[in-house]
């Protein structure tokens, strides 16, 4: 039995398979560029935007896909029109099992991957599971990172907002425990012990690296102009920021009263100490 990967050289797919391995269980990754796969697993050329790659996990002689962990192609509004020839083939070969990779603000039937979800759910025979993770920490690294390294600003379009920021180990432990356990529920909202603003986090990474760090307020209109910049379409670069501007009523802290969800157990505080080296490299 083996679980296949897509986008398997993520943040959450690298943490996945490391967990799949150390419990002895085969992973392959599908990835749109091979070589950076790690040379302990196996792995096939597997590339949204190239729907004859989707065929080639299932034709190896080597290993059989029992599991396939879907991350969708980012940035963009029709995941589902990309996704579903994947999803039917992975059936068509025999494929029980899928995980999922959405957010809290996608609901089944909803937007982007609600579409997929509610896909999932329509296949008779199989199971699945959804993984609805809120806004995560590791974001300070990458789409904040460059803000803090030189100007010492974390910018949002929240000033006061509560978040139960999540770390992507949390987010592959969920995912783990699916795909060795099995789960009593289709999906799982996944948060972070603690739900704090921008302002909070701002504070308490001007204390791990011993550098004064701000929460920059920014407008929507700004925010926007920003994300298509670094290449995003207009259409999802509005979208995106629309959900942000809405966590400001703290729509992703009352997720934490919701029932169906999984508690990590990283707080933004021990994720910022482990990669403290991250700001002085």
């Amino acid at each position: 039995m083996s679980t296949l990967l897509t986008g398997g050289t993520s943040q959450i797919g690298l943490a996945i398979a490391r967990r799949l391995k150390d419990a002895g269980k085969d992973v392959v990754f599908g990835a749109r560029t091979p070589n950076k796969v790690p040379s302990e697993y196996k792995h096939v050329l597997l590339d949204w935007s190239d729907s004859s790659t989707f065929e080639n996990p299932f034709n190896s002689t080597e290993y059989q896909i029992d599991n396939v962990y879907i991350l969708p192609p980012p940035f963009i509004v029709d995941v589902l029109e990309v996704t579903k020839p994947l999803i039917d083939s992975a059936i068509e070969r025999g494929v029980k099992k899928f995980v999922l990779l959405s957010a809290t603000v996608f609901e089944k039937g909803g937007v982007v991957t609600g579409k997929v979800h509610e896909y999932l759910d329509s296949k008779p025979n199989i199971d699945y599971f959804v993984l609805r993770p809120t806004w995560f920490i590791e974001n300070l690294f990458h789409s904040q990172g460059y803000n803090i390294r030189e100007r010492g600003e974390i910018v949002t379009v929240v000033p006061r907002g509560r978040i139960p920021f999540v770390s992507v180990e949390d987010i592959a432990q969920a995912a783990f425990e699916y795909l060795t356990q099995g789960s009593n529920t289709k999906d799982k909202l996944i948060l972070g012990p603690e739900a704090l603003t921008y302002n909070e986090v701002a504070q308490i990474l001007s204390e791990v690296i011993g550098k004064p760090i701000t929460h920059k307020v920014v407008s929507p209109e700004e925010q926007q102009a920003t994300y298509t910049a670094f290449g995003m379409t207009p259409e999802y670069a509005n979208f995106l920021v629309a959900e942000e501007v809405k966590t400001d009523s703290d729509t992703e802290a009352a997720a934490v009263a919701q029932e169906d969800k999984f508690i990590g157990k990283f707080s933004v505080k021990d994720v910022l100490e482990q990669n403290k080296a991250f700001w002085s490299s």
